[in-house]
């Protein structure tokens, strides 16, 4: 009998979990309304794309949703979407009021509507409204009341139907059917409308859906006769008669098909969802957290849950998941304490009282009735426990057994936290209480108070018995005490407390639990052992190396497999029981629940592999351990980078509206066709991306790394905006990824870009370097050509005017004297000789200076030529440069200088550098520019010195002769 249960609970709970959709409980749901997505109320239809965004059927338009942000994309003639459909290459089509097309992604990435209209002949050109879209392999299906347009190889063609309207049409299992009002259902053959026979019966009936059913037949699903089945040929029958009398009130609007049954959504009376079987699983309206009664459309996303396009708003609802909530929704209002299964009864214990249903894993949402207070309940309850056949109440107000619904008053001590039998002691309980323990006594079936235990008056919240017969009392903000009562009961006879000087890290938090029979204990960190050797606390071996050292262990609690359910920090999870007798911790599951059980009153009931219940501030979350999710849910989730601006004088310019497009169609991947070159003043940019996830967003953590720039990615941060200021030319790539609660990592998303350098860092401003460079050289080089053909043609008429005042004073000489003219002439043309000499040599010392300067020039060239890393620019330069070398020789110019003043004024030079070796080639120069009797203004621009560091040099001069201080300088060279 025995293994029978066994074989039987175990098929009940496969039978549960293929059931996928949770029975108990009101699955999450989140209400999305107008104001949220800002568009219209109304929604018709929804899909979703490869990436996981999703698109609404508005008033509006189309609505994209990616998790993060919405944005409302408009058709070309402004009106509502009343349709969406997507094909297998990522196409999204859209039907609107009298136009279709699909969206596309533009240049920048922004999905906009490309309407298709265009291809229809001008006599079908108007057909009100696009209800329904499908895709097929062949092609896809518009379909209006007054005719369908199949799009197929680019081309539209026109079925028209077999009345002036049509009800709304449906493709199921590769049939395209449409129901005529007062005629019945015509289906699509061969480019021809063909009644199917017996459909006429559906003639009065609106059909809202036609769904795949098992056994390759077609579902039927009417706003209100019910829902019937069709075997594909002629035959027709009613089907699931146990939802037909509220689908009569609700009046069904638009269904869908499940992995595990349908979703019918009504225009009455929310949603209803049902088994393969008909049977009803899920009901859930507005009473029950959806925000109106009128559903428009649904759909199941990728990970297996439903979103509701409603007429005012949108709500996501999370049927796939093992978790579901007892709340205010439910009609239990308060937070969560304590529950209690006790056999087909589901007792709960808020913060408002004690509620009770009846209970069970499969029951008809649509008879359910709500949860009712146990009578004398109202208030803080704190503990439900079933001792002995006695459901016996913890409560603010004192201690209370649930006798007829009732609770009951046991005695007159307010402020019980909980009961515990005393194993040496049968009968006998003990109730820890706000100011100590108080026994009670089971006499003849009843539960009697007997006496306040004397010797200890701290508050008894978490209490627990060794094996030796000792209470240990843990109070959170003290330390724990271990009690030994006196025989009779009456008293305690020994009293023992242990805080942090016996081995705990502090005096607050400290707890103890049972778990294999054995008392463990928490504190403020840490898993620790009570010694009795040492009376000291120890770490626990084996519990404690199982969590962060650092962690605070709020609660543990051991089920009946062995397996140990715990609260620790902001976690929660299981440590599972090994067959070698280790555990296993399973903490991602319960990411969910982090941070959300009642802070000091956490509660975790485990009942068995179908019932765990944890309170939490807004209620129960009640789960399925057995629960198997939809087994097509792809764990793999995508994260995007949904916008990029540019910042540049004080506005933003987008970059990237979100949308990749390879070939027309959505893509994750950047093309490498599709990498932009910013200009350089949009060097700072700012990155929106976001994780495409929806049951889970809020958990959402991001890291960031801007190739070519960033070293290493950023630490994790729920941010979801990264800006970058100021960026240097250059090759870029921005990655970014998420991570979930569960600490699954998405797929990485990158966005390639390059910055230009600026204007003048462009090859182009090089070339105009160049170009510039070289027109300069060119001038420069005109004006020295132009300098010393002035200098040349000075010196010619300064030559011809001496030679004609020569001949006139000899014309003058002969008249006077033949001998006294030529004694004249000669003196004369010698002094003018020595004159024109020196004349010629100012002039040569002048042209010098000028080729100083040139040479400067020629130096400045060089280092011109020796930047430019254009070949073609630096030959044409060094042609420029030679040409300058070849017409000026500054190397040798002083030497010819000297050699001209040596002649002229008796090797002056030459007796100079003998006669004063420690003079340097500058002070040589010095001396021959005084010897020709030059001003310190003349000398100071000769030798580009300023008149202070000429009279310094002639300073050292003196020195270098070892002249004396009252001797002339000029005149000593004058006379040398």
């Amino acid at each position: 009998m025995k293994k029978f249960l066994l074989i039987f609970s175990f098929l009940l709970i496969q039978f549960l979990a293929v059931a996928q959709v949770k029975n108990e409980g009101i699955p999450s749901i989140r209400n999305y309304t107008h104001k949220d997505y800002k568009a219209a109320s109304q929604n018709w239809a929804i899909v979703q794309d490869h990436r996981g965004v999703l698109y609404f059927g508005n008033n509006a338009g189309i609505l994209e949703f990616d998790g993060n942000l919405w944005n409302t994309i408009s058709l070309d003639n402004r009106t509502n979407v009343r349709s969406l459909a997507i094909d297998n290459k990522g196409r999204i089509y859209v039907g609107g009021q009298d136009d279709f097309g699909y969206l596309e992604p533009d240049a920048q990435g922004q999905l906009v509507f490309k309407s298709l209209k265009g291809k229809i002949e001008k006599q079908y050109q108007n057909f009100d409204d696009v209800w329904k879209i499908y895709t097929t392999s062949d092609g896809v299906y518009f379909c209006t009341v007054s005719g369908i347009y199949f799009l197929q190889d680019n081309q539209v063609k026109v079925y028209k139907v077999p009345a002036q309207k049509s009800e709304m049409a449906f493709f199921v299992q590769d049939k395209l059917y449409v129901p005529v009002m007062g005629k019945g259902i015509y289906e699509l053959k061969q480019e021809k409308m063909v009644l199917i026979p017996n459909s006429s019966a559906f003639g009065q009936s609106v059909i809202t859906a036609m769904l795949p059913a098992a056994e390759n037949k077609v579902l039927l699903v009417t706003e209100q006769e019910g829902l019937f089945t069709y075997d594909g040929y002629t035959h027709f029958e009613p089907w699931a008669t146990g939802v037909k009398s509220f689908l009569a009130k609700a009046k069904a609007g638009t269904a869908i098909a499940l992995a595990e049954g349908y979703a019918i959504g009504t225009s009455q009376d929310g949603l209803l969802l049902i088994d393969n079987k008909g049977q009803p699983l899920q009901h859930l309206n507005r009473d029950k957290g959806l925000q109106n009664n009128t559903v428009r459309s649904i759909y199941q996303d990728n990970a297996g849950n439903l979103w509701l396009g409603l007429n005012n708003g949108i709500d996501y609802v999370e049927i796939n998941s093992p978790f579901t909530l007892f709340n205010i929704k439910n009609g239990l209002p308060g937070t969560a304490y304590t529950s209690l299964m006790d056999k087909d009864r589901l007792y709960l214990g808020t913060s408002d009282g004690l509620y009770y249903r009846k209970w069970s894993n499969r029951q008809n949402p649509l008879e359910t009735t709500g949860f009712r207070q146990i009578e004398n309940s109202q208030g803080q309850v704190y503990n439900l426990q079933k001792i002995a056949g006695h459901l016996l109440l913890s409560h603010h107000n004192g201690a209370y057994e649930l006798v007829d619904d009732r609770a009951v008053k046991l005695s007159d001590h307010r402020g019980a936290w909980l009961f515990m039998p005393l194993k040496d002691y049968p009968g006998y309980l003990v109730c820890g209480t706000y100011s100590g323990l108080y026994l009670y006594k089971l006499v003849g079936g009843q539960v009697q108070f007997q006496w306040k235990i004397a010797g200890f008056n701290e508050s008894s919240r978490v209490m627990e018995e060794d094996e030796a017969g000792n209470l240990w009392v843990a109070h959170g903000y003290k330390g724990v005490y271990k009690l030994k009562l006196e025989p009779d009961l009456k008293k305690v006879q020994r009293v023992d407390f242990y805080n942090e000087k016996n081995g705990f890290p502090s005096n607050l938090f400290i707890n103890t639990f049972k778990i294999g029979g054995k008392l463990v204990f928490t504190g403020e960190r840490g898993v620790f052992k009570f010694n009795e050797g040492s009376e000291r606390f120890e770490q626990h071996e084996e519990l404690g190396k199982l969590f962060d050292e650092n962690v605070h262990v709020r609660k543990l609690v051991e089920d009946q497999n062995g397996n140990i359910w715990f609260s620790a920090g902001e976690e929660m999870g299981i440590l599972k029981k090994q067959p070698n007798g280790s555990y296993e911790v399973e903490k991602n599951t319960f990411s969910k629940m982090s941070g959300k059980l009642v802070g000091g009153f956490e509660h975790i009931a485990y009942y068995d592999r179908a019932n765990v219940l944890f309170g939490t501030d807004e209620g129960f979350v009640h789960y399925h351990p057995s629960f198997l999710q939809t087994k097509n849910v792809d764990h793999k989730f995508y994260t995007l980078i949904r916008k990029i601006e540019a910042r540049a004088d004080g506005k933003d310019t987008l970059v990237f509206a979100g949308a990749f497009s390879a070939s027309g169609y959505l893509s994750v991947q950047q093309p490498e066709e599709r990498i932009p070159e910013l200009p350089y003043r949009f060097n700072s940019l700012k990155f929106t991306y976001g994780a495409i996830s929806y049951s889970d967003i809020d958990g959402m953590a991001y890291q960031v790394f801007l190739e070519g720039h960033d070293k290493n990615w950023s630490s994790w941060s729920p941010v979801l905006q990264k800006e970058y200021t100021n960026l240097g030319e250059g090759d870029y790539t921005f990655h970014v990824r998420a991570r979930d609660i569960y600490n699954n990592e998405s797929a990485e998303a990158s966005f390639r870009f390059e910055v230009a350098p600026p204007w003048y860092r462009s090859l182009g401003a090089y070339a105009v370097y160049v170009f510039l460079g070289i027109v300069l050289l060119f001038l420069l080089k005109k004006r020295v050509d132009r300098q010393i053909y002035k200098t040349k043609l000075k010196l010619e008429k300064e030559q011809q005017k001496a030679l004609l005042l020569q001949e006139a004073q000899h014309m003058e000489e002969v008249l006077k004297a033949e001998k006294e003219i030529i004694r004249l002439n000669n003196e004369k043309l010698e002094n003018e000789l020595n004159m024109k000499n020196k004349e010629l040599a100012s002039s040569a010392l002048h042209v010098i200076h000028s080729l100083d300067t040139v040479e400067k020039v020629r130096n400045q060239l060089q280092l011109v030529i020796e930047n430019v890393n254009d070949r073609e620019s630096q030959h044409h330069l060094r042609k420029v440069l030679r040409s300058v070398e070849d017409e000026i020789k500054v190397e040798n110019n002083w030497d010819q200088f000297e050699l001209h003043f040596n002649q002229i004024h008796e090797d002056f030079l030459k007796r100079l550098r003998v006669d004063y070796p420690e003079l340097t080639h500058r002070d040589i120069k010095l001396c021959a520019y005084l010897r020709m009797s030059l001003s310190s203004k003349e000398i100071a621009s000769l030798l580009n010195l300023s008149i202070r560091g000429v009279e310094t040099s002639r300073y050292r001069i003196r020195k270098k002769m070892n002249l004396e201080q009252e001797v002339n300088l000029t005149e000593f060279i004058l006379k040398y």
